[in-house]
This record gives structure tokens, C-alpha cells and sequence, in this order.
């Protein structure tokens, strides 16, 4: 906001000043001439900053400091009286993070106040209400962020997983279909696309399928840690652990 109000009031500075120095429209080339130009410098100036902030929280999670990186994410939102978006960026950063640890109540409301063409965060609130039993309002969001994510082979798996999930077979044949048609990539979507066909789906393993994205969305369903197994090791159980997240749009 602050980026934009400075460039306006440059350009107005700028347009009196032309005004001044004949007819009432002179100023008008010059305020575009410095406005625009002054307006994507500051908006340039901003997203540095918070690419440089998004930067220190990515390596602490990756040395497994996820408080301190969550405190650092949201260090970044008094950028957000700077520059539009960015709050959306910071809530949908910090709604991955809940999302991840499997706090679907705080993921919930964080997820919602991403940016809407942040499609991962759209697919991650499809999930949470299909757990909520809201299969078709998750289903209404997808549709929504198709346009954003139809050449992402893991944007119609988890559809297909969806409806599958709720016994929608058809649908789901339909979806994986449809994926087949947009995406260029298509090796997991036809091997899902076989797998439903032949009645195999107990056999498809999905994270082997469409990769280490696939827990993003699904971290419940991420491998678990064992210790050694050597004679004597117990396997270590309840420890949790997960891939790092995606981020966001960047502000525009």
C-alpha cells in the first residue's frame, strides 16, 4: 500500500509541476513517466526484502528450527502495509507449516487467507474438507484453481485420490482423464489411470507415483523413520517428519 501511495504521490508532484508550466495536461506524460517506473522500483525493493526474510526461514526449518522459522515468516508481515499480497504470502507460508504438522485447525484459517492463485493452498483446504466430509465444496475449490494448476500431474491425483476416496470411481476416471489431456508429463497419471481401470488401487502407491510432493498435501501418509535393524534396535514410532514446504506466489 505505502508503495503505491509514494508513486501516486510522486506522479501528482510531477503532474502539477507540468501543469504549471503551460496547459492543465501537460503534467500527464511526465506523472506516468516517473510513477509507473518509481511504483514497480518500490515493489521491486519490497519483494527483495521479503525474499531475503522467506530465504533465513528455509534454512532453519531445514536444520529443523521450525519455531524459529515460523517467528522469522512472520517477521515479514509489517512488509505487508508496504506492499500488496504479501500478507497472503505470509498467511499461506504459515498455513503450509500448520498443514504440514498435521494442525489442520490452525492450517484451516491460514489457508484461507492465502493468495487465491496459490493453488497449493486451495488443493491443501480441498483436503481438509474432504476430512470435514465436504467432499464437493473441496472438489469446488480445485475446479477454481484448475486454470492455475492443470499442467501439474499431482493437481489431478489428488482429485482422483478424493473421489476415490469417497467411492466416486467413476469421477475419479474422469479427472485422471482430463489430466491426460492438459499435462505434457503424464507417466503418474497413467499409471493411476491403469491402476483404477484393473481394480489395482490397493497396490498403487501414490507417493512413489507422483513423488515427494505428494506428502506435501498428504503428510499423514509420509514413510516413517525406522532405526537400525540391526539385533537388538527397536524401530522408533510416533516421530513425525516431513518434506519442506513449496512456496508461495510471489507478490505481484
Amino acid at each position: 500500500m505505502y508503495n503505491l501511495l509514494i508513486a501516486l504521490g510522486v506522479s501528482l508532484l510531477v503532474f502539477g509541476l507540468g501543469a504549471l508550466t503551460g496547459e492543465w495536461y501537460y503534467g500527464f506524460a511526465p506523472a506516468l513517466l516517473v510513477g509507473l517506473p518509481l511504483y514497480f522500483v518500490l515493489m521491486r525493493r519490497t519483494g527483495k526484502q521479503v525474499e531475503a526474510i522467506m530465504a533465513t526461514a528455509v534454512s532453519q526449518l531445514q536444520t529443523g528450527r521450525l519455531k524459529e522459522a515460523k517467528e522469522t515468516i512472520e517477521s515479514a508481515r509489517p512488509l505487508g502495509m508496504w506492499q500488496f499480497l504479501i500478507e497472503a504470502q505470509i498467511d499461506g507460508q504459515l498455513g503450509t507449516l500448520e498443514y504440514m504438522q498435521r494442525n489442520w485447525k490452525a492450517a484451516r484459517p491460514l489457508l484461507e487467507k492465502a493468495w487465491a492463485r496459490n493453488w497449493q493452498a486451495m488443493a491443501m483446504l480441498a483436503v481438509l474438507d474432504h476430512k470435514d466430509k465436504k467432499l464437493d465444496e473441496g472438489l469446488a475449490r480445485l475446479d477454481k484453481a484448475e486454470l492455475l494448476a492443470k499442467k501439474e500431474p499431482l493437481f489431478w491425483g489428488i482429485q482422483a485420490y478424493l473421489l476415490l476416496k469417497s467411492k466416486r470411481t467413476e469421477d475419479a476416471q474422469r479427472k485422471v482423464a482430463d489430466g491426460l489431456e492438459s499435462v505434457e508429463a503424464t507417466k503418474p497419471l497413467k499409471e493411476l489411470q491403469t491402476a483404477i481401470a484393473n481394480d489395482k488401487m490397493r497396490r498403487f502407491d501414490w507417493g512413489k507415483a507422483f513423488g515427494q510432493g505428494w506428502y506435501q498435501f498428504f503428510p499423514d501418509q509420509y514413510p516413517q523413520p525406522t532405526a537400525g535393524r540391526g539385533r537388538g534396535v527397536p524401530q522408533q514410532r510416533n516421530r513425525k517428519s516431513f518434506p519442506q514446504p513449496r512456496g508461495g506466489g510471489r507478490p505481484r
